[in-house]
Order: structure tokens, then sequence, then C-alpha cells
């Protein structure tokens, strides 16, 4: 069973409920024994306007976390990352010359030192915070990181950039370069106007919510209530226990949501998704909606890249094998983990 580890934007207020319906496919993944999930590396607001303040989503969503952790039983541990955006090198240059230590690096660091199994790394969010923690420690990860998931980014074209490589380009870039293995998956071809479209190399897929809060336990309905409803009371247990608020639950619960990350989730457990949507192990004669391919890839360190088919590489690129098909497939997983979530007491 592998270690991994998940890195985030996940804010309250949220920035993304996507970010959320990740945070709850993981603790899935972990309670039903497929993952050892050792560590959440939360982002902090890094979107700079033009006065140079930052645009405030929200604190990091200690509470959603607390509430999984509560619900599931487990005790997973989070950590906060830099403030600081990495747009260019020199960017990088000052974070690791001021030697502050950042909690969510920390945790990345401790969790590979610990490790006997080698780590896998999600990230769903910000580069910046792996990026430090190799910058500090390069021989930790060559011998311990067993495979980044890179979950950013368009393969088609990159004018204008996706919205986590424009926040920080030269970090995305850098990710590449680390070695170990790489599995890249874009979020689009390219960038288009909504609604979104699902394509051969990109992992995006949407779902009906519906679908899965009609499987889901009356506990996880108010997970996603306190997150929907921007709940201010702190009392983030007291709402677990207090009765479900259909109302709220009925404002979104008939909504569509977009969904980019949930395919490497998969592979880092060992599983593999059907045609049909079923999740099954890796070694299972089923021949799976989608896989990853090696590529070469050129990245600039303003984010734009280059890619193309190889024989071999330690990068490989997220690949479907029928787009509308792996819709369809997605939204099955998503209803299976879902409903794989326990109640409380």
């Amino acid at each position: 069973m592998k270690d991994v580890i998940l890195t985030t934007d996940l804010y309250h207020r949220h920035a993304d409920p996507n970010d959320h319906w990740n945070l709850a496919s993981m603790y899935a993944l972990a309670h039903l024994g497929y993952i050892n999930f050792v560590g959440i590396m939360c982002d902090d607001d890094r979107s700079i306007k033009e006065d140079g303040s930052f645009l405030h989503f929200g604190d990091p969503s200690v509470q959603s976390i607390a509430q999984l952790n509560y619900i599931t039983g487990m005790a997973v541990p989070i950590g906060f990352g830099s403030r600081r955006p990495i747009k260019k090198a020199e960017d990088l240059d000052a974070v690791l010359a001021e030697g502050r230590k950042i909690s969510s690096v920390t945790l990345l660091l401790n969790a590979l030192e610990r490790t006997k199994t080698k780590v896998d790394i999600h990230m769903c969010g910000s580069c910046k915070d792996v990026l430090i923690a190799y910058r500090t420690a390069p021989e930790l990860f060559r011998e311990k990181c067993d495979c980044i998931y890179l979950n950013a980014g368009t393969y088609d074209k990159q004018e204008p950039l996706e919205y986590n490589v424009s926040l920080e380009p030269y970090a995305f870039s850098q990710i590449f370069e680390i070695p170990c293995n790489i599995r890249w998956s874009p979020c689009f071809d390219r960038l288009r106007p909504y609604p979104y479209m699902t394509a051969e190399r990109a992992n995006y897929y949407s779902i009906e919510q519906s679908e899965s809060v009609a499987l889901m336990s009356d506990a996880i309905k108010k997970y996603y209530n306190y997150m929907y409803g921007l709940v201010s009371d702190v009392g983030w247990l007291s709402y677990l226990r207090a009765p479900l608020d259909k109302e709220l639950l009925e404002s979104w619960s008939g909504q569509t949501r977009q969904m980019w990350s949930t395919p490497g989730f998969l592979f880092s457990a060992g599983k593999r998704v059907s045609a049909a949507g079923e999740i099954v192990d890796e070694n299972s004669d089923c021949k799976p909606i989608y896989h990853y391919t090696p590529v070469k890839v050129e990245v600039l360190p303003t984010g734009q890249l280059k890619w193309q088919d190889t024989e071999s590489s330690n990068i490989t690129m997220f690949r479907n094998v029928d787009p509308n098909g792996y819709e369809k497939a997605m939204r099955e997983v998503i209803k299976t983990l879902m409903s794989a979530l326990p109640d409380i007491p």
C-alpha cells in the first residue's frame, strides 16, 4: 500500500468545490484500505492583485479536513504552504535563502524520511511547496519519492496559461526536472469558454452531484453542506452532529461539478477503471479506460511547453481511450467513492 500526499488549494470559503470532492475521494480510498494517506499540503492565498495585495479566497479549510478525519476515524496531518508566489527563478532563490521553515515542506520531508514504501505526491494546486521541498533535500527526493502526479496545464495551446500554471509558471516548469516518475495530466487541451469539454490527453470530466448525493451518508452530506453553505460557525464538529439542513442540501446538490484529478488517485491505489466505471485491480484483465504513456517535455520558465510521444521516459502523460466513455466511467467512480465513506453515530 502506497504512502500518498495531497497538495491542494482547499479554502473556506471555497475557491472551487472540486477541491473538497478531491479531498473526500482521497479519504475514501484510504478508508477502503487502498492507500496510506500520510498528509495534506494546503496552499495559502497566492493570487496577487494589481495593487500587490492578495486575493483572499479564505483560510485553508482545516474545518473540512477535521470533519473527514472525524468521520473516517483517521488522523491525516496538515501542513500550510508558502505565501510567496514563485513566478521566476529569483522568487525561488529568495524563499530558499530566507531559510524559514514552511509547515507543508516539513510535512513532506518528514513523510519521505519515514516512508517504507516510497511516497506518491498528488499536485492539485500550487507547485511551489513541492519544488521548495525538492530543492531543500534533493537526495531524499531521489531516494524516497516514487511519483509526482501533476494535474495542471494544457497540452495543445498554452495561451492563455491554465490557472494554476499562470499563478506560478516557474514553479510549474521546474516540477518536470525532479528525478522521479512524473505522471502529467493536463486539465484541458486548451482553455475554452464554459461548458468545458473532455479531450483525449486531458483528465477533465464532469459529474452530476445529485447522483452521488443519493448514495452519501448524512455525515458526508453535512461535510459538503458546511462547504457549499459557507458556514461561518467554527463548531465544525457540532455541525456534523446537528440535524441535516435539507434546504441547503437541495440548493447545491442538483448542480454539475467540474472534476480533474481523480484518475491519478486511483493509480496510486493500484487500481484501474473499466469502461463501465468499475474500480478494478491494476493486474485485472479488464482494459482500462485511461492510462499514461511516455512523453518528452520541454518547458519554458514562463510555463509554456512542448511535448511529444517517445519510447521511454520518466515522464508519462494522461491518455483516455474514449473521451465520452471516460466521463461516464468517472461518474461511476465518484459514486462508488462517495458511497464508501461512513456515517457517524
